[in-house]
């Protein structure tokens, strides 16, 4: 068998993909609704914690500090409503020929690029007020660890099950070569 002559052509910058300027899909509107079930059940829990411990330990009744307490933690839980609101605006994600792509993130912007010979597994997930408003999320797992894993959520459950199949579609066909 004759030796394959080595080459290392030169790369110019015009000739590399551009994944930063793909076409990305926003995740679907009623996912919002899943967040704000989620926040709510979650303050409603840790108030009444917080109600159990300010009876429990007469709290209320050091005034001023008790004012500051709640205040704050009014101002906390509205400030982490205000963060999921903008973290669900900056979400998106775009299926290509060879990758998936998912840009996230409000403070600092991530764009995650996973090709799909590097994906081993996809997992397709339904939490409770997901499946309420009919949507599910996707989950893509690399050899690279749970840095370089993504879940997609707030897709339609037939959107999500027709883009698992077709990842899953491309990695079988990439497998057998």
């Amino acid at each position: 068998m004759p030796k394959k002559k080595f080459e290392n052509k030169t790369v110019f910058l015009d000739e590399i993909p551009d994944f930063e300027n793909s076409e990305n899909t926003k995740l679907e509107k009623d996912y919002i609704k899943v967040i704000y079930a989620n926040i709510f059940i979650i303050f409603s829990l840790l108030t009444i914690g917080a109600l159990i411990a300010t009876l429990s330990f007469d709290l209320y009744a050091k005034g001023i500090y008790y004012i500051i307490w709640l205040i704050s933690y009014f101002l906390f839980w509205i400030i982490i409503l205000i963060y999921y609101i903008a973290s669900f605006k900056k979400r998106s994600y775009s299926f290509r020929d060879h990758d998936v792509v998912y840009n996230y993130g409000v403070i600092y912007q991530t764009k995650v690029l996973i090709p799909f010979n590097r994906i081993q597994h996809i997992a397709l997930h339904q939490g409770l007020f997901s499946r309420m408003y009919g949507l599910a999320s996707l989950q893509f797992y690399t050899a690279g660890g749970a840095t370089t894993d993504i879940n997609i959520k707030g897709l339609k459950l037939d959107t999500a099950q027709k883009f698992k199949t077709f990842v899953s579609e491309k990695i079988e066909k990439i497998d057998k070569k």
